[in-house]
């Protein structure tokens, strides 16, 4: 049998530049100028077109139809369909010959590998797959974070308790069954989108509205598919990544499951049972693939192709259009009753702020929230202001239901009536009868109360002013960046406080001064009697600030300066020169030097620069840094 070098040799100038296209093979630069230029593409393409990974994952592209007939051709010398010969002689599988169009030895041998089941994973066209919900998965992490929103309780081992567990499913039509509704709660967690303190957990809503709505999502499904999740019997990562893979590289086929499953293990050393058994399955629920009645046959849904297309290819732009859904605010419907519903699918972000208005008691297709004067003193008790609260609802766009509207205004008629100075430990009343009264309050006698005017008293006992208000039904003016006095228990608000130093530090907000003393003092004291704390507030920074997609220069080059500064790690989306598509670096930034980037790739091993304009998006991560130089002066 002729050799690579020589059939190709035998094709023209067109169909190896036609197969250099098709196998992404890399053209030797002026090789039509050269007088050994073309023996130079010939030897180029012959190393390329024999390497046994790119050659095995070249047929592994292929669907079941050009498979066989590659097979049958190498076997049985069958003659091609136009159409088949056409791909195959793109992807230089068959060659031109003296003999007409044959299987070199080397892609024949590749094809002896593919067990016989490989070929038969198609399903029919037209079979029918049961409808998939739209936006599955985005939805079931979203209806997680607003069950979260009130706190839920948790045992020892992170997981919500039983109990909870049947208030995440409860008249949740996005989740069924208890194993999912702990596997969604430990991708978020995992994302640092929960906040644990006591035994409870609650949504950080600071740091899921700090980012694209879309970004939940799409860190959640490669949570779910680069993690250990042995507690919940899924396959290995690698697995998981790999069927994902050839599932996104078939997104329009409809797919035998056993056959396909077969056709991947002579590729990968896949764990089939545990694959079809557990993670297919979920896939399903969540609305990834689509499969018919009898769990036979699968295909890649719109939503799971957009998340496989954006993780494994890492590009954003390409599935804009998939999530514009998610980005719009749909109509709110306000009934008398106070019970408010709207649509599931829209941006979540104002779904998550509705929820900080009212309780969530139905999700489904549409979500039902339930106001009252409660909910409505805890969402000003969290540091909305009236004027929030109001817009959030549609004013002044539309007309509040009577009941709501006299309810709101008699809320911003007895928010305020008595302040707390949170700092000098004065409490300040409206009117004087007021101070009077709040004097004479036994629930309030733990303060000691002392009159230093008609209507300011200053609180001389060791009580929480604000907390001890609240229970005897007052209305305190929340406080502008803590909503409890200093008295109380602060390690709940410590990392927001650690968050807006980092704010102060990097020039977004010059106003914050007083606020940035207070921070230090607590944070190191915090550093010297709670270690563990500390460290969890340092944790915590880095979260908030995490690229996605194209962002805006001056944020990459605050996040830039911020890791040279503290020899942390980031993760850069760049587009090289000569790429087709973005690729992450990993990389230790030094200096940030006009329109480049001087920094360490942890890829190429040494010191580079990268242009500025070529950066996508930045990612801190809270991994410290390491160069040659800094490592030989440590040793």
């Amino acid at each position: 049998m002729h050799s690579y070098y020589l059939l190709l040799a035998s094709c023209t100038d067109e169909q190896l530049c036609r197969i250099c296209e098709c196998r992404r093979i890399p053209i030797p630069q002026h090789w039509e100028a050269e007088a050994e230029g073309r023996v130079r593409l010939l030897k180029t393409m012959v190393f390329h077109l024999e390497d046994n990974k790119l050659l095995t994952n070249t047929l592994a592209d292929l669907d079941s139809r050009h498979l066989r007939s590659l097979k049958n051709l190498a076997e049985y010398q069958t003659p091609l369909e136009a159409d088949a010969q056409r791909l195959l002689a793109d992807l230089g599988l068959i060659l031109p010959s003296s003999d007409g169009w044959i299987v070199t030895a080397r892609v024949a041998d590749a094809l002896a590998d593919f067990d016989d089941g490989a070929f038969n994973f198609q399903g029919a066209v037209d079979l029918q797959l049961s409808a998939a919900p739209p936006f599955g998965f985005s939805l079931a992490l979203t209806s997680v974070l607003l069950r979260c929103m009130g706190g839920l309780r948790v045992l020892k081992g992170g997981l919500p308790a039983k109990k909870e567990l049947g208030q995440l499913l409860s008249r949740n039509s996005l989740l069924k069954e208890e194993r999912d509704a702990t596997l969604i709660f430990a991708l978020l967690h995992r994302l640092g989108l929960l906040w644990s303190r006591e035994g409870r957990v609650d949504t950080l809503l600071p740091a899921v509205l700090a980012h694209p709505p879309r970004w939940v999502a799409e860190r959640a499904f490669a949570t779910l598919l680069e993690h250990d999740l042995k507690l919940w019997n899924m396959p290995p990562a690698e697995d998981r990544l790999f069927v994902m893979r050839h599932l996104l590289e078939r997104k329009d086929q409809i797919l035998a499951v056993q056959p396909f499953l077969a056709f991947l293990q002579t590729l990968h050393p896949l764990d089939a049972l545990r694959t079809q058994g557990v993670f297919l399955p979920f896939l399903q629920r969540m609305g990834l693939v689509a499969m018919d009645h009898a769990d036979q046959h699968l295909s890649l849904t719109p939503h799971g192709e957009a998340l496989a297309h954006e993780y494994l290819l890492r590009d954003h732009r390409g599935t804009e259009s998939h999530w514009t859904p998610m980005m719009m605010d749909q109509p709110l419907v306000i009934q008398p009753t106070l019970e408010m519903l709207t649509p599931m699918v829209q941006n979540p972000h104002r779904l998550l702020q509705l929820a900080q208005l009212a309780e969530v008691e139905t999700l489904d297709a549409m979500v039902s929230f339930r106001l009252g004067p409660d909910t409505l003193t805890r969402a000003l008790d969290s540091g909305v202001a009236m004027e929030d609260i109001r817009e959030r609802l549609g004013e002044p766009n539309s007309i509040l239901p009577q009941p709501l509207a006299q309810l709101l205004n008699d809320l911003a008629q007895r928010l305020g009536e008595v302040e707390v100075q949170q700092g000098v430990r004065l409490v300040r009343a409206r009117t004087a009868r007021l101070a009077e009264e709040l004097q004479l309050r036994p629930e309030l006698a733990s303060l000691e109360l002392k009159p230093i005017s008609d209507t300011v008293m200053e609180a001389n006992g060791s009580g929480n002013a604000f907390a001890l208000l609240k229970q005897a039904g007052f209305l305190p003016k929340p406080g502008r960046f803590l909503p409890v006095s200093i008295d109380g228990n602060e390690s709940l608000y410590l990392w927001s406080l650690a968050c807006l130093a980092f704010v102060d530090e990097k020039g977004m907000n010059t106003h914050l001064e007083p606020v940035r003393q207070i921070i230090q003092a607590a944070l190191l004291r915090i550093q010297s009697e709670e270690p563990n704390l500390f460290q969890e507030i340092k944790r915590r920074v880095p979260m908030l600030h995490l690229g996605s997609g194209a962002q805006a220069a001056d944020e990459t080059h605050r996040i830039l300066e911020y890791a040279a500064c503290y020899n942390l790690m980031v993760e850069l989306t760049y587009m090289p020169l000569a790429a087709h598509r973005a690729q992450l670096r990993k990389v230790t930034p030094q200096t940030v030097d006009g329109e480049h980037l001087r920094a360490f790739c942890h890829l190429h091993q040494e010191e580079m620069a990268f242009r500025l304009s070529r950066v996508i998006g930045v990612r801190l991560l809270n991994e410290k840094g390491w160069t040659p130089s800094l490592h030989s002066q440590a040793g």
